[in-house]
């Protein structure tokens, strides 16, 4: 999991940070990621095109679902990990004070936190082991020890 810190809540950014990601990453990296965009019906996602369009040449370079109103089901990993995001950032806290590299770093230990799900294994582990640490690398996700894995409010003080 990779988070983007905006300014607002709008199509234009959403889409920019992809495109930023675009230009980050090879073309066969950023397709093995991103192909596929499985999203709520938030209005920031409502310009399909500018999620599946290509800037530079046009073509497409992936595809963006929505998912149906009030069906967690159907994106439920999604789901699970937000209950760690909402460890660290609980709702009611003022967000002022983060950045861009704090939401890393609060990515990089919800990731080297083990799942039971993976066989006891991290995240981060699986990631690495099939696209490798460069890539975990260009998306500023490092490892974190497991023993110094905080998911705490703390973690951001």
């Amino acid at each position: 999991m990779i988070g983007v810190l905006h300014t607002g809540k709008t199509s234009d950014l959403m889409s920019e940070s992809l495109n930023k990601f675009q230009d980050k990453l090879s073309s066969k990296e950023y397709e093995q990621l991103f192909s596929v965009l499985l999203t709520d019906r938030g209005t920031e996602f409502i310009k399909a095109q500018q999620f599946e369009v290509n800037i530079h040449t046009g073509e497409i370079k992936g595809k963006i679902f929505y998912c149906d109103p009030m069906q967690s089901s159907q994106k439920p990993h999604v789901e699970n990990n937000h209950n760690f995001i909402r460890e660290i950032l609980p709702n009611g806290q003022d967000w002022n004070h983060l950045t861009q590299e704090k939401l890393d770093l609060m990515f990089s230990h919800i990731n080297s936190t083990p799942r039971e799900n993976l066989g006891g294994k991290t995240p981060y582990e699986i990631f690495t082991f099939i696209y490798g640490e460069e890539l975990a690398n260009k998306l500023n996700i490092q490892k974190i020890e497991k023993d110094e894995v905080i998911t705490t409010p703390r973690l951001l003080k």
